[in-house]
């Protein structure tokens, strides 16, 4: 019997994840003008700090997952295409660039950490 990618993640958890990640990116982006505002140094690179955090936010708890990275993967980017819409409706969120720069940073964070957490399931970390 041949295994699909299908059975290789959680799907309940994976839309579990893609909820975290949403609500951090959302709160993150809701955050951005104080971000801004009161701390100058960190301002610029808020919405790239947020993007980061809400992807290993995404794919941290991964359920009863097989493959870890294909849970993280899911969840991450399943997070993006629920703010995608709101991005959209920026002035400046049309950029194709920054749209596909971020489904790249969504994938990669996304499969490190799914990586980095199944290596520490296996090696008997704490999963809480």
């Amino acid at each position: 019997m041949m295994i699909s990618w299908f059975d290789k993640f959680d799907p309940v958890a994976a839309v579990r994840g893609a909820w975290r990640g949403f609500v951090v990116l959302l709160i993150g982006g809701l955050f951005a003008p104080a971000a801004v505002g009161f701390v100058p140094v960190v301002g610029p690179f808020w919405l790239v700090l947020t993007a980061v955090a809400a992807f290993v936010v995404a794919a941290w708890e991964q359920g009863a997952s097989a493959d870890f990275r294909w849970y993280g993967l899911i969840s991450a980017v399943c997070a993006y295409l629920l703010i995608l819409p709101l991005v959209l409706l920026q002035p400046d969120g049309h950029s194709p660039v920054q749209i596909v720069s971020t489904l790249a940073v969504a994938v990669l964070v996304s499969a490190c950490t799914g990586f980095a957490r199944g290596r520490l399931s296996r090696s008997g970390g704490s999963d809480e």
